[in-house]
């Protein structure tokens, strides 16, 4: 099995549309998706290929001049594989800030519990975003990214 975890290319666009599952819900996801692969508004993105196909990807930008992870999402097959927390792990790791953001919807479980056993606390809630599902913010401090790598050795 090989892994890899790279910035992520225009040519790219088709794999990591098919698995976004908010593509169908929302075509303006694609312009975005688009858009972040290109850099634009300093956009980056991540993608983890693994045996040759994208099983997962991740957007950044800035949050109040922060790094901030606006997206992240797993292939269907690939879930529950690690393969977020791989690419979360990437991005800690390469961060050159004392904070990094993150969002979610409350509804959304999964991540919620992702970042709390990657130690991110509740930072703020944004109402409005997805009528009757709030928008969690969550923080993680690099002394407290530096301290988790320092215990896993």
């Amino acid at each position: 099995m090989s892994v890899e975890i790279r910035n992520g290319a225009p040519g790219d666009l088709a794999a990591i549309v098919a698995l976004d599952p908010a593509t169908g819900i929302a075509e303006r996801r694609h312009d975005y998706l688009s858009k972040a692969l290109g850099g634009f508004g300093g956009s980056s993105v991540k993608v983890l290929v693994l045996d040759g196909q994208i099983a997962g990807f991740a957007v950044m930008s800035e949050f109040f001049g922060h790094p901030f992870l606006e997206r992240i999402a797993t292939a269907e097959n690939r879930r529950r594989a690690g393969v977020a927390s791989a690419l979360m792990t990437h991005i800690e790791m390469a961060i050159d800030d004392d904070r990094m953001f993150v969002s979610t919807n409350e509804s959304n479980e999964v991540m919620r519990t992702l970042l709390a056993a990657r130690n991110y606390k509740v930072s703020g809630v944004v109402e409005n975003l997805d009528p009757g599902d709030p928008e969690l913010f969550f923080v993680i401090f690099k002394t407290d990214i530096d301290a988790a790598i320092e215990a896993a050795r």
